[in-house]
């Protein structure tokens, strides 16, 4: 059954380009010695508006309404004549009011500049310049202990190394205190910046004292120097016309970290290699198949696998051509298309087979077929054998503008990629539909050719001065191999990760797009971005959320310490990733702090806070039961437990409800570690309640509460 390699290769494409909106604000104040004269016009005004409205109105009525013929034209003069005579009274009030606010305004001015000449001749206490050089202490202090907080040797960096600095704020920051923050920050002159990076956590300001100006040295977990950076890029002779993609999808990020997907063996099943091009003769290759004639001969005789290659491995910063988005992985050419870009099923399965048996990590397809509206169980099952061997399979979603379903995309061990253009908007061409996992640049894209490569209408396809360079592709064929980048990116940070594991990079670091919030049938899970895949695999704590594993308990000054755990939905940071530092000292009841930091590849910290709570002894006994009390009962402590628990507990909590959940509950307590009992009064005759206790431990002014026990029931008389 014959495939083509034209699904995933379009080269007309009309540009949808939205347009930004400005939005203005406009506020206004009222004066309170103007409320009464604007009243006075507007009242004037309202009984003119009547007149006018009745005038006007009776001109245009039917006549049976009023029993008469409609007014003729001299209606019409009445209601102009109404009309200067109301403007003109209306102006000649509004004269008088704009008089009689200038005259205020004037008085106004003169009291306050008398004041203020008043205020300047009035002597000034002995200690208000103690105050002032007080308060310029009190700032030095403050400004000191934030530049001591600052994680870098200032005097060991130039200045010009870094812009100002980053600071984030304490998890446990109350909402007043950023509010507070973000006020003072609205009140900064121009002179001074602080912007927000991360909402309500992390901030960037010019200078230390602008921080001590805005925020509260105790809400500050960290300071640092906010790096200057310069993206890598590349020298590449067509980046700066034709490498908007690749900023696009964030590659110049990674390429920062030195990620170029070294040692990551890419199986690119299409229609061979130019091998000798100057773009491509420096990649690193391995095992070439071609299974047409069952060879090694991969020459690309149509051109197609020669730019899918390249969008993946061209040459980094060689001065000529493009830059691939990994250019340090290997590439295992299969050709399984001939020289008009058709293949089969059966040459796909053999394909697949050999990259699976040549030990290929990700296998890319830019290629597909309806296969008559059936799928093939056995190409199915050939997807299925590679991705449990661990591979990660991408091919093109197709480019038909419709619903079609081309396999191998729709397959479910496969991720089908669509187009977006340069202004993320869904590409007009790529097919859509529930099978599609994640979008790509697929638009005007530029990568290696062949000369004798031709679009379907016959003509050459490269647009750049160089026809060894097509300028202007679009297609799924060209969004699918920057995916297949990112997988391999993936790969060459955890080997292990699968179909299922990239799956999950794709939803937790794609870029949202369109009306539809998460998952939609045109762009997936949204636009591939290789910075935060990068930052997600690579175990950045800021891509996860911290949490600790329990509360905590103190035994004979012994406590349970809780274990950090670093999740992002179903995906738990390995414990190798980050380093967890304990308080020392935490032998008490009370509050603690948890600091966790990255390792290796990033410099974020987090800051938890957990509570070492009282330990709960004994169980309940059975209540003693009368009219309108209850005593709750609970064993008494050991002698042992007494020392081991001795400094540990304050006292006892009691809370007693007709209801299992305990709404509106009665709350008794007692003080005294060695309390077994607590009465609970004002209870109904002939009720069953439910009982509970607790114990609970008061440090300053904090009281920590152990778990409540078990319940039990109890009927008074």
């Amino acid at each position: 059954m014959p495939f083509s390699s034209r699904i995933g290769s379009r080269y007309d494409v009309q540009f949808n380009v939205g347009s930004n909106r400005d939005k203005a604000k406009a506020s206004f104040t009222m004066k309170r010695n103007s409320i009464s004269k604007s009243n006075k016009i507007k009242k004037r005004l309202t009984s003119f508006l009547i007149a006018v409205v009745f005038v006007l109105g009776t001109a245009i009525l039917p006549a049976d309404i009023y029993g008469a013929e409609p007014e003729t034209t001299d209606a019409n003069a009445l209601a102009v004549e109404a009309t200067d005579a109301a403007t003109a009274e209306a102006e000649e009030v509004a004269a008088e009011d704009k008089a009689a606010d200038d005259a205020s305004t004037e008085a106004a001015k003169a009291e306050g500049q008398e004041t203020e000449e008043a205020a300047a001749e009035t002597a000034v206490p002995e200690n208000a310049a103690a105050g002032t050089e007080e308060g310029a202490a009190a700032d030095e202090a403050v400004i000191e202990e934030l530049t001591d907080a600052v994680e870098a040797d200032l005097d060991q960096l130039d200045e010009s190394e870094y812009d100002g600095f980053i600071y984030k704020l304490k998890d446990d920051t109350t909402t007043k205190e950023i509010k507070e923050m973000e006020g003072a920050i609205d009140e900064l002159g121009e002179d001074q910046e602080v912007s927000e990076v991360i909402e309500e956590e992390m901030y960037t300001a010019d200078s230390i004292e602008t921080i001590a100006e805005v925020a509260e040295p105790d809400t500050i977990e960290c300071i640092e120097p906010n790096y200057k950076v310069q993206a890598m890029g590349t020298n590449d002779e067509y980046y700066e016309d034709y490498g908007w993609y690749l900023d696009m999808i964030n590659a110049p990020y990674v390429w920062n970290k030195g990620m170029f997907g070294k040692g990551v063996k890419v199986a690119v099943l299409d229609s061979g290699v130019d091998q000798d091009h100057e773009d491509l003769c420096n990649v690193s290759y391995t095992s070439p198949k071609n299974v047409l004639n069952d060879s090694t001969d991969v020459a690309d005789d149509f051109g197609h696998g020669t730019s899918v290659t390249g969008v993946i491995a061209a040459s980094y910063n060689n001065g000529k051509g493009m830059t691939g988005v990994m250019p340090g992985v290997t590439i295992m050419p299969i050709k399984v298309l001939n020289s008009t870009g058709g293949g089969s099923v059966t040459g796909i399965i053999a394909g697949i087979d050999f990259a699976i048996k040549n030990k290929a990590t990700v296998i890319n397809m830019s290629f597909g077929g309806t296969l008559s509206g059936e799928t093939s169980t056995m190409l199915s099952n050939a997807c299925q054998k590679a991705a449990d061997a661990g591979i990660i399979l991408v091919a093109a979603a197709g480019n038909t503008g419709d619903t079609a379903e081309y396999y191998p995309a729709a397959y479910s061990t496969v991720v089908s990629v669509a187009s977006v253009g340069s202004a993320k908007r869904h590409s007009s061409f790529s097919t859509h539909n529930k099978y599609v996992a994640v979008s790509a640049p697929g638009e005007y894209i530029c990568m290696p050719s062949i000369n004798e490569y031709v679009d379907y209408n016959g003509n050459p396809v490269y647009y750049t001065a160089d026809p060894k360079y097509a300028g202007k592709c679009c297609g799924t064929s060209f969004s699918t191999p920057q995916v297949t980048a990112m997988a391999a990116m993936a790969k060459a940070l955890d080997p292990s990760i699968n179909y299922n594991g990239f799956m999950d990079v794709i939803k937790k670091t794609s870029t949202d797009l369109g009306p539809i919030k998460g998952f939609d049938y045109y762009f997936g899970y949204g636009l591939m971005d290789l910075s935060k895949a990068y930052r997600y695999v690579a175990g950045d704590i800021f891509m996860y959320s911290a949490s600790l594993s329990t509360t905590s308990y103190v035994y004979n000054n012994t406590v349970r310490t809780p274990a950090v755990t670093l999740k992002n939905g179903t995906k738990t940071l390995a414990r190798s990733k980050y380093t967890v530092t304990y308080p020392t000292g935490r032998k008490a009841v009370g509050t603690y702090k948890v600091t966790v930091k990255n390792k290796g590849k990033f410099t974020g910290s987090k800051t938890l806070t957990f509570k070492i709570m009282p330990p709960l002894v004994r169980a309940l006994k059975s209540p003693v039961r009368y009219k309108k009390k209850l005593i709750v009962r609970w064993y008494a402590m050991t002698s042992s437990q007494k020392t081991k628990y001795k400094g540990g507990i304050t006292g006892y909590q009691v809370r007693v409800s007709r209801n299992s959940n305990f709404s509106n509950a009665k709350y008794v307590k007692v003080t005294g570690a060695t309390k077994t009992y607590a009465v609970v009064k004002n209870l109904k005759r002939k009720t069953t309640y439910y009982i509970q206790y607790r114990s609970y431990k008061t440090v300053g002014s904090t009281t920590y509460y152990s778990k409540w026990s078990a319940k039990k029931k109890a009927k008074t008389k």
